[in-house]
């Protein structure tokens, strides 16, 4: 004879035990500083946090919330989820910080990104930081596709390089490298002779929503990235 799961037959406190750990949700770590956390740790939103003085970390919620955290602290996060920052704000302001930049005079280096068709693209085109998620081989994309062109990546201590040739029309390009493309290191993208500085981010599995994502990537400065994701999400 079948059984059938109820949740009358559970004790009261058993119950109650349930929902309030169905209801506690994780955030991830998306910066610390001065504490034993590391970016990409999850973290339980209903358990006290002891921050020190001078301690400092960054959660992420699964709506893309970001919050700011600065010891002495010592509560749930969970209690001061309500004064964080949505990923829109969060873009809004990497935004306004760029065109500051840009808008300064004599400045001569840095462009505004183009405009991703999809979020996981390094653009070839453009020098900057992107980020890869965990497991994944960089996708290279340029802007123009009318002409042939040849693509060069190197690691920033020239220990390697890895070539590739784009034929018109295409505008998508994998490159197999001889070692791996790791999140923290620096390398040089040589597009048609033109070079950009590039440095890689990562993205970790713990992030398990479009928003997280979203909020890590515009976090890390991966600026046209996190707009690319945000609009499809909308």
């Amino acid at each position: 004879m079948k059984s059938h799961f109820s949740f009358a037959f559970l004790p009261f406190a058993l119950l109650i035990g349930y929902c309030t750990a169905a209801a506690a949700a994780d955030l991830v770590v998306i910066d610390a500083r001065g504490v034993s956390l590391r970016a990409g740790q999850t973290v339980d939103s209903a358990k006290p946090l002891d921050l020190k003085q001078g301690q400092h970390v960054t959660l992420v919620s699964a709506t893309g919330v970001t919050l700011k955290l600065d010891g002495p602290y010592n509560k749930a996060p969970d209690a001061d989820q309500v004064r964080g920052v949505p990923v829109a704000n969060t873009l809004q302001l990497l935004v306004r910080q760029r065109q500051a930049r840009l808008g300064e005079v004599g400045t001569t280096r840095g462009q505004a990104p183009n405009t991703l068709p999809d979020a996981w693209l390094f653009d070839a085109s453009r020098a900057g930081t992107y980020c890869l998620r965990e497991g994944d081989i960089p996708v290279f994309w340029r802007p123009s596709t009318a002409a042939d062109a040849d693509l060069l990546v190197v690691p920033a201590d020239r220990s390697w390089k890895a070539n590739a040739h784009w034929s018109a029309g295409s505008d998508r390009i994998k490159v197999q490298a001889p070692a791996v493309i790791r999140a923290g290191a620096a390398y040089v993208v040589t597009l048609n002779g033109t070079e950009s500085a590039v440095k890689v981010e990562n993205v970790p599995a713990s992030l398990t929503t479009d928003q997280m994502r979203t909020a890590w990537l515009a976090d890390k400065g991966c600026e046209a990235q996190a707009e690319a994701l945000l609009r499809a999400a909308k």
